[in-house]
């Protein structure tokens, strides 16, 4: 057994798993100062204390007492990890289009035939509860992508996520700002500016399209500087 193998193994997982030695430490029952001398290589976990360490850092037992750990096991493991997130990213895009594009259809068709039919916002009850489905359906919609999103960062960098899901992103913004987009259309209908509607519409749209694009071209050079340091790394 050699504890500088043994501590450079738990060095490595801890910090995979996003832990600081206090937080591994907690978790273990012991003091952090026991965690840094079992890193640094100066003393060897207590044999009772290996299935514990394990299990939280998921190594097996003959890897923390030989130093060594099986690449072929790690590297499967890897693709597994990556596997199970991607899988539940597409579950979580899926649930997210099929809302936002609810929200788009009964949120956008209801404000278009109240722009037409009635002049005051709110006029019928079934507006209100149209209005107010679309809007719980797009926050939830929104919500659900974000999670997604947040779980691929556990296999992913910032980088490979814009790669890769740049479009996907791109089609479930644009189905979640009709019914917003229709909205003000049917408050502005319903103001005193009725007469500009045709003239602060558009503007309003372009203005909607810039601000994305800008942000779409930011977050895109913040990903290359990103992927630059990496490599350089």
């Amino acid at each position: 057994m050699d504890p500088r193998q043994t501590g450079k193994i738990i060095s490595t997982k801890r910090k995979e798993m996003g832990l600081t030695q206090v937080q591994l430490a907690q978790m273990l029952n012991v003091s952090n100062r026991a965690v840094s001398k079992w890193e640094n290589g100066d003393g060897f976990p207590d044999i009772s204390l290996l299935p514990e360490i394990s299990k939280t850092l998921s190594v097996t037992i003959d890897e923390l007492l030989t130093g060594e750990r099986s690449e072929l096991v790690i590297t499967e493991k890897n693709k597994n990890c990556k596997k199970q997130v991607l899988n539940d990213f597409k579950i979580c895009f899926t649930i997210s289009f099929c809302l936002a594009a609810t929200s788009a259809l009964l949120g956008g068709i209801t404000e278009i035939y109240c722009l037409w039919a009635f002049p005051i916002l709110f006029y019928t009850h079934w507006e209100i509860m149209f209005a107010a489905a679309s809007l719980f359906l797009s926050i939830a919609s929104a919500m659900i992508f974000i999670i997604g999103i947040q779980r691929l960062r556990l296999e992913y960098s910032d980088s490979e996520i814009y790669s890769k899901f740049k479009k996907s992103t791109i089609a479930l913004s644009a189905l979640l700002t009709v019914f917003p987009f229709t909205f003000i259309a049917r408050i502005i209908n319903c103001s005193p500016l009725f007469d500009f509607t045709l003239i602060i519409m558009p503007i309003i749209l372009l203005i909607i399209v810039i601000i994305f694009f800008k942000a779409t071209k930011k977050i895109e050079r913040i990903c290359n500087e990103k992927r630059k340091d990496e490599k350089n790394d």
